[in-house]
């Protein structure tokens, strides 16, 4: 994954922005990391604030009083791996890059209430994970199944019928790989006021999934992090790549994924 921190020299675009009004593409050629200075974005302004201190609240009710990740602007949405942190894309630091994002992409990941608490509460389980150094012991793989050695979570073809997976995030995100199965049942685990017991009454796999995760709450709930060290990885406040490069090398990676997950779905 590409934060651009090496690149340092502001370069022109060469890409067809034309559908961003005049005000937008003035941004285009502009680094992150002065864009982000410019609009004064941070994550402990509001309203990414406001999300944030909520996901706390809903970690502590969950028993998890001493896991409050720490949240920042990156490239995308992730946890560093190993960390105990979130990154959320830095285009929710401001209206104006929220516009760009949906004019360019067509969607904004995180861009209403419900999206922004669903994703940083999956994060959240990542964060968990990491923080507590969770063993991948045979417990684990037994209910999650084991590392399939190559991560594209990008590329899945879902079954949209599995009695074996929750369903949180959207495009049945649990099936593209053990480790996000693990995120996003820790999600369901969390959600307040949620009755998974009887939600998921009917899916045998997901709900013994659930009471794992939960008993993995209950076990580590009283425990320090054993991980505390925060490695602020693509850290959008050091990103020197332009705006429009961002979105040049993004666009053309999303047809790649796009092109790969046409051909496995043909030949699945």
């Amino acid at each position: 994954m590409n934060s651009g921190e090496r690149v340092t020299v502001k370069r022109e675009s060469t890409a067809n922005f034309s559908r961003l009004p005049a005000r937008l593409r003035r941004l285009m050629n502009e680094r992150i990391c002065d864009v982000l200075w410019m609009m004064r974005a941070s994550t402990a302004q509001a309203p990414v604030k406001r999300y944030v201190e909520n996901l706390y609240e809903e970690l502590a009710g969950a028993g998890l009083r001493n896991l409050r990740p720490e949240v920042y602007f990156g490239n995308e949405w992730f946890s560093p791996g190993g960390v105990p942190a979130i990154a959320m894309p830095f285009y929710l630091a401001h209206d104006d890059l929220r516009e760009i994002e949906l004019l360019l992409t067509g969607s904004v990941e995180g861009g209403t209430p419900s999206a922004m608490r669903k994703l940083l509460r999956h994060e959240a389980g990542h964060s968990f994970d990491h923080g507590y150094r969770i063993p991948r012991d045979f417990q684990w793989r037994s209910t999650f199944g084991r590392d399939p050695g190559v991560y594209r979570p990008e590329v899945y073809v879902p079954d949209v019928l599995s009695p074996d997976h929750v369903t949180h995030l959207p495009g049945h995100y649990a099936q593209a790989h053990p480790d996000e199965d693990f995120a996003e049942t820790f999600a369901v685990a969390i959600t307040p006021e949620m009755d998974w017991e009887s939600k998921y009454r009917n899916r045998p796999g997901a709900l013994r999934k659930l009471r794992f995760v939960r008993s993995l709450i209950r076990r580590h709930g009283s425990q320090g992090l054993r991980e505390k060290t925060i490695v602020r990885t693509s850290d959008a406040s050091r990103m020197r790549i332009s705006l429009a490069r961002h979105y040049e090398v993004r666009l053309m990676n999303e047809a790649r994924w796009e092109r790969q997950l046409r051909r496995l779905a043909a030949s699945s």
